[in-house]
Parts: structure tokens; sequence; C-alpha cells
């Protein structure tokens, strides 16, 4: 099966819709009888590469207008590979318009992976470009797709409830599981860490303010904030810590490899207070590595309380203090128990290893190639 990843962006600064997309195709590659290609534009001024670079990943310069790339060369090349299925990776770009062009005149199925696009939050920002965008194309892109993929039930019932009649494929993100041992250790300075993109949905100002109120409490303890700069939020925030008045906020710039791997490992608590999210990687990354974690009822993570790794709360400023604190004063051994029950919960329904199958298996439905797979398509 030739199937074409088409994404608007591959640069390390889009984090996890670039890096799920990349490791998507890398495994869908290594099954059987499968030549799995990624199309995407590379928005980043930096050039550094968080993967090994092969025939099968083509990389497009964004052109003379960086917020909506655009290339002939990417829909020419979607020609030449002719493949049987494509999945169109998120919305309101150049993709989709490349996409219905090819179908127009190469009729060809196709899934269409919103990535959080169509979220309340997503389609408030910049709503009436949005607006025009999708009565001019995303409309009929969506309308014509075999499937649409959700990857959490809170996406797919958003789908049912902006009333798409598509079948609906709900399989998770992926990702790769770190090898590590996870035991209690003696530490002097424990890290409560923020790694994601340093966007305003992201709710790093609730998370400043949150620590206002217990930084000074605490003082073996200190906040870690980590990621890419956007559009120059990063700026707004440290002078909001600064007018806070907060100790022992520490700013890093993204982090990749093993230093990301360091920055995981050295950390004791996990945090991210979205506004909006239809995943959450840094999430499951966060739990992979043993790491209980904090995040909103506005992400899919509400299974963080049945699995007893962590907590899911309303974006409230007094819950999340007291979560905070909760977390902060955990008994070494149970925080240890906790991080051992989200790895395993990460290992069994998130890994790598057991999702590229099971979009396998839809993608072999879609294409008469074999039967519905129970639980996945709706």
């Amino acid at each position: 099966m030739k199937i074409l990843y088409l994404s608007s962006n591959i640069s390390n600064e889009a984090g996890g819709y670039s890096e799920s997309s990349l490791l998507l195709r890398e495994k869908l590659d290594m099954l059987k009888n499968n030549d799995a290609y990624l199309f995407g534009f590379w928005k980043s001024k930096n050039f550094r590469l968080n993967y090994i670079l092969s025939d099968k990943i083509n990389i497009f310069s964004d052109g003379l207008i960086s917020k909506f790339p655009f290339s002939f060369l990417y829909l020419k090349k979607m020609f030449l590979f002719r493949p049987n299925l494509i999945d169109v990776q998120g919305l309101w770009s150049s993709a989709s318009l490349f996409n219905l062009i090819y179908n127009k005149l190469r009729p060809t199925p196709y899934v269409v992976t919103p990535r959080g696009m169509l979220e309340k939050w997503a389609l408030n920002q910049s709503y009436f470009k949005k607006l025009i965008y999708y009565h001019l194309i995303e409309k009929y892109h969506l309308k014509n797709a075999a499937c649409l993929r959700a990857t959490s039930d809170m996406e797919m019932n958003t789908f049912k409830k902006l009333g798409f009649k598509n079948k609906i494929i709900n399989i998770p993100n992926s990702i790769k599981i770190p090898k590590i041992n996870l035991k209690f250790k003696i530490k002097k300075k424990k890290r409560i860490l923020f790694l994601n993109r340093i966007h305003k949905k992201k709710g790093i100002s609730e998370l400043l303010n949150a620590w206002k109120h217990i930084h000074n409490k605490y003082l073996d303890w200190e906040l870690v904030i980590c990621g890419f700069d956007e559009n120059g939020y990063k700026d707004k925030m440290i002078k909001l810590s600064n007018e806070l008045k907060l100790n022992r906020v520490v700013w890093k710039d993204s982090v990749l490899g093993k230093d990301k791997y360091n920055l995981f490992r050295s950390s004791d608590l996990f945090v991210l207070l979205s506004h909006s999210e239809n995943f959450g990687l840094s999430i499951a990354e966060a739990l992979s590595f043993g790491l209980p974690v904090i995040t909103t009822t506005n992400t899919p993570w509400k299974d963080l309380k049945k699995y007893n790794c962590g907590w899911c709360i309303d974006l409230k400023m007094k819950k999340i203090i007291k979560t905070m604190e909760k977390a902060i004063c955990l008994n070494p051994k149970k925080k240890i128990s906790m991080g051992k029950r989200g790895r395993a919960w990460i290992e069994r329904d998130f890994s790598d290893q057991s999702i590229a199958p099971k979009l396998q298996s839809a993608y072999n439905w879609i294409l008469n190639k074999g039967p519905k797979p129970k639980k996945i398509i709706f």
C-alpha cells in the first residue's frame, strides 16, 4: 500500500503535531508491503532535525507567505507519487487545497486528521479567516473524506456535535516508550516541568499565577518552563513572571533527543494547564517517564484519575493551587507507584508498536482489503 501523509508543518516548533506525524509515517512504512511518505513544509528559521531524513520525507520551503505555506512542487510530487491512500494532517492549510485538486483530477480515498483544529477554542482563533476558508475549501474537503480520524473520544464527540456524517476512525497518537528504571532517589531540588510550545492556549499564565501562591512554601521545588516560543509569547510570560516576583522559575529553549530525555528524567511532576488539546503528546511522554501529571478537563486525559497516575482538573485557580500542593506533598513511594501505573497505561494503549497495526487495519478497510475493525471505526 502506498500511503501519503500531507502536513502543513514538520519543523520541530510544531511540537506533537510534527513528532507524531513523523513517527506515524515511520511505523506504517515498517509494516509489510507498505510505502509511507510524508510531505510537509518547514516553517522554522532553524534547521534542526530530530529525525533521520530519507527520500520518503519530503520537505518544502514555506514560500512567500510563511503563515500559509504554498508550493506547486508539493502538488506536482503528489501526482508523481500516485498514492493508494492519503491522510491529511490538520486543517486550514494548503495541504487541504492540494488534496482537493489532486482528488478532482485523480480520485483517491483520503482520511482527514484534524488534530484538534475543530475544537471550540481552536476555531475561535482567527475565526473569520477560518470561516472564509471553510466555505471555500475545508467544507468540501471534510465532507468528501472517506473517514475523519479522531485521536480521542473527546475529539470524536466534537465531530458528531458539528454534524459530520463521515465514518470516524478513533485511534490515539503514539509515542516511543523510553527505557527507564523507576526507583526512589533522594533529591535536594525537585522539579515541576512544563514542556510544550510556549503558546497562550497552553495555560502558562495560569501556571505562573498558581506558582505565585506556593513558591515561597516549597523552597526545594523549582518550576521549569521549556519549549519553542510562538509569536513572541515567551517574552510576555517572562515579563509576567517578573511582575509576579516569582522565585525559582527556569526558562529553557526547546530540547530534543538526549537533552529532552534528561529533562524528563530530572523532573518530578509534569503540568500542562491547556485551554484546548485534542491529544496532548507531551502528557503521554511525561507518563511514559513515570511522572505524575496535572492537566485540565480541556484535554482528553480524564482517565488519569481512573488509573491513579495524575489529576485532570477544571481550569480554575483555586483548584490548580490545591492540586499542585497535593502533588508536591506526595509521599515518595506513592509518587513512584503513580508513575509505574501511568507508564504501564501508556505502554499498553499508546505505544508506537500498538497504534500502527490499528491504523493499518482501518486503511485496509477503507480500500476494501480487510474487514471493518472493531472498536476503531464508528
